[in-house]
């Protein structure tokens, strides 16, 4: 395992950070407790330290798996936990306000059966909430020790732009992190995300790196798919499965067969030679962790990165609002 830092901290994260969005009973393709243990525990062998969750995932069950299956080995791990969506039936348990903030917090604690977080995130921008409230709320967290590191997900660049200003005149702590949609069907995030991220040296995490799926090769041109998340996941076919995508996949494909290697392995290869930080992988199998791992040893050549992104198109950006 390689390793990395949070931000300017001292804090070591492994390069490969595993996504927990799957954990839970909300949808068909996701797992429970018992499926996940040999999932984590893979993780933990392979030398896997970063763990990735929010609050909304399954609503607070992929915390409750989180935290039982962490909790003998808490601090030899990092997790990072989100605040944001709705949390249960009360229509004012949602947003970031300072009240809601302290109120989830507290619960996100009781979950994950931990005395702090290692990363708290705002998981997407809170229109009805002035931002200095949330980054004030969340600082207050920092400062009582409580949360050691704070960061973002799924936010324009200015309003992210706006956070770090906002953070430095008001002299609180740090958003560190940023957590973002890219790989090699998505890119948009080159434009200015990830510049900005690289100038203000804080460390950017790409989520779906392998595009929920559709970059393992399973799928194909003009065949029907009757995978289990095609069919549950709203979010999976407006994402992917353009003509574009099935450009890009194709290629992807080709390389893996000529490296010998899986083609979730390329798509992972290529990320992690790209000016982020780390992805996060979404998985449901042992061996989904193990090809992830695997991934850090492919070398792509510069003909190889330029041959995979050759396909892409520009698109709108369709992950924010």
């Amino acid at each position: 395992m390689q390793y990395e830092t949070i931000g300017n901290s001292n804090t070591k994260i492994s390069k490969i950070c595993l996504g927990c969005m799957s954990f839970g009973s909300k949808l068909d393709w996701m797992i429970e407790l018992d499926d996940a243990k040999p999932i984590i525990d893979c993780a933990l062998d392979l030398g896997i330290t970063f763990f990735d969750t929010a609050n909304a995932y399954s609503n607070g069950r992929s915390e409750e798996i989180v935290g039982e299956l962490l909790k003998n080995c808490r601090n030899d791990v990092v997790i990072g936990t989100k605040v944001r969506y709705q949390m249960g039936k009360d229509p004012n348990d949602i947003g970031l306000s300072k009240e809601q903030i302290k109120k989830q917090f507290l619960m996100s604690l009781e979950r994950l059966q931990t005395k702090f977080i290692d990363l708290y995130q705002i998981h997407r921008w809170d229109y009805d909430t002035p931002i200095e409230e949330t980054l004030v709320a969340m600082d207050e967290l920092v400062k009582d020790n409580q949360v050691h590191h704070l960061g973002a997900s799924n936010m324009w660049t200015w309003q992210f732009a706006k956070c770090v200003w906002l953070c430095r005149e008001l002299n609180l702590h740090r958003l560190e992190t940023m957590q973002t949609h890219y790989n090699l069907c998505y890119r948009e995030e080159e434009r200015e995300m990830i510049p900005f991220c690289k100038d203000q040296k804080i460390s950017l995490f790409s989520y779906n790196p392998v595009a929920k799926g559709f970059l393992t090769g399973k799928y194909t041109r003009d065949t029907e798919n009757e995978g289990i998340r095609f069919k549950s996941d709203p979010g999976f076919k407006p994402k992917f499965f353009k003509p574009q995508d099935y450009d890009v996949l194709e290629t992807v494909v080709k390389l893996a067969s000529e490296k010998d290697v899986k083609p979730v392995q390329i798509a992972l290869a290529w990320s992690l030679k790209k000016d982020i930080t780390l992805p996060i992988i979404g998985v449901t199998k042992k061996i989904h962790v193990e090809e992830a791992v695997e991934s850090l040893n492919v070398k792509l050549t510069d003909d190889d990165i330029k041959q995979l992104e050759e396909p892409y198109k520009v698109q709108n950006i369709n992950h924010l609002d």
